[in-house]
């Protein structure tokens, strides 16, 4: 057997450029941003001026379309591409961006703070979020805000965070229509200098974590607040990132909603575009790995800040590459299932949605085996056996961060399924009694406890999917994170 040529510092710089799929690390510099990242010609829609809602499910690239946005070289190269698409957008030169709420930094309040908002009003979490506008375009109302009270105004251009959330909601209330007045006067100079202000809003479902009672109230407050001034302002336009299963759960009924999402942008992500994304990190880890893809017969643009980027868009213009590096089989023979599909097939949630973020975290963690057991022969960089390894190391990571992250009560589900253990397909009935638990006195709970309930949320999470039979199954992804088997499944290799 033969190893590829400088095999290990190949599979080093693949480990460093997948970098777990986060998008929440340390801030990369630009051009090391953008050479990760892969502006997608459907998420692009963010910049129609129309679309005020962004909807994508955790790991979808949310956030690192939000930090893409953040930088002034983004602003200019997601508005080239989206406008050489014939897309609708907001004319760049014209628009200043600016963060309306994130959890990077201490410059907006911590979730804490947040947390004693619990038991007000959807009324209070409304005046928060005009506060938190005002905070957002400090730099632009400095000179407009005379009229508001010497103390009011200096806590809202204040660098450090209001952390006594009760207190500037009381105080938002007394003078909320001089505020009002004032963002009137800055929409009224934004127009007359034909400018505009795009507030972003992202990481919602972490102002409160864990306290479902707190996250709806403050989303309701943000959809009621911009639902009012939606029409008003032109030139005070908001762009609200929002997870899935929070626009789908958080009680959104009725005009408010409507007026934000009739024409949403949606997140989601093909096969192609995954394969895609895989390569372009693969062809900018350096000169060795570009040498060594070249034998793939992949081929690559250089396209400025982007770095270098594969031609191909759909599944089938990956065939060569992912054979050359991955081989193209899972095994000996056609039997154990072309790698091509399986890298896909084995990383699709309930719902059929496949997660860029697991998908690098997946070849990482393969890289990381490989690296290890060196079991891969030329020209293959990584051995079907790691790869295999690499999805048992990925399931258990993707449970793991939907529990550190956003869903602390489906730490509990894993529990009871691994003390009340059921393979998949499984019973409706069996899965129902591993759901039958005690939440009494749990500060983290589900939002609905009902172990029908329950299902039903595992399903919008794509966790758990029913079967035509009315079996119901739980795809790769999750099984081993959720302690479960799968009926007729073979022994995983020892590694």
């Amino acid at each position: 057997m033969s190893r590829v040529e400088n095999a290990d510092v190949l599979l080093e710089d693949a480990i460093r450029m997948m970098e777990g799929g986060q998008a929440e690390h340390a801030p990369l510099a630009a051009r090391d941003f953008f050479e990760r990242f892969l502006p997608v010609s459907r998420h692009l829609r963010v910049l129609d001026p129309q679309v005020r809602l962004v909807i994508g499910d955790k790991g979808a690239g949310k956030s690192q379309l939000f930090q893409a946005l953040k930088f002034p070289e983004g602003q200019a190269l997601l508005t080239k591409l989206a406008s050489d698409q014939g897309q609708v957008t907001l004319p760049l030169e014209r628009v200043d961006w600016r963060v309306g709420f994130e959890t990077l930094g201490t410059f907006f309040p911590s979730p804490p703070a947040f947390g004693k908002l619990k038991g007000r009003p959807v009324e209070d979490s409304r005046l928060l979020w005009t506060a938190l506008l005002a905070r957002a375009l400090r730099h632009e109302i400095r000179d407009l805000g005379a009229a508001l009270p010497v103390e009011y105004h200096s806590r809202l251009t204040a660098d450090e965070a209001p952390n006594e959330l009760g207190v500037l909601v009381d105080a938002t209330r007394t003078v909320e229509g001089q505020l009002i007045t004032v963002l009137d006067k800055l929409e009224h100079r934004l127009a007359q200098t034909d400018r505009y202000a795009v507030v972003t809003y992202d990481e919602l479902d972490r102002v409160s974590p864990g306290d479902w009672e707190v996250i709806r109230i403050l989303l309701q407050g943000l959809i009621q607040f911009w639902s009012v001034y939606l029409r008003r302002w032109q030139r005070i336009v908001c762009k609200i990132f929002l997870r899935r299963d929070l626009y789908e759960r958080a009680a959104f009924r009725g005009p408010d909603i409507a007026k934000i999402a009739w024409n949403p942008a949606e997140l989601s992500w093909t096969p192609g575009d995954l394969y895609r994304l895989l390569f372009k990190r693969l062809a900018n880890a350096g000169d060795s790995m570009r040498d060594y893809l070249r034998g793939a017969k992949l081929r690559l643009d250089q396209q400025g800040l982007l770095g270098w980027i594969p031609e191909g868009v759909d599944e089938r213009d990956f065939v060569a590459p992912v054979k050359y590096v991955f081989g193209e089989y899972m095994g000996s023979d056609p039997r154990r299932g072309l790698t091509l599909r399986w890298i896909p097939n084995h990383l699709k949630d309930g719902r059929g949605r496949i997660f860029p973020r697991s998908l690098l975290r997946f070849i990482e963690e393969a890289a990381k085996i490989e690296k290890r057991q060196q079991a891969a022969s030329r020209p293959r960089l990584v051995h079907h056996s790691s790869l295999r390894g690499g999805l048992d190391e990925v399931s258990p990571f993707r449970v793991w961060e939907l529990v550190n992250e956003e869903f602390p009560w489906l730490q509990r589900i894993e529990q009871a399924f691994k003390a009340d253990p059921f393979r998949v397909p499984a019973e409706r009935k069996l899965v129902l009694r591993a759901l039958t638990l005690d939440w009494s006195g749990e500060p983290d709970g589900p939002p609905l406890t009902e172990p029908e309930a329950l299902l039903g949320y595992l399903e919008d999470l794509g966790i758990a999917s029913v079967r035509s039979g009315g079996k119901i199954d739980v795809g790769d992804l999750y099984l081993l994170g959720m302690h479960l088997k799968r009926r007729g499944g073979v022994a995983r290799p020892r590694l």
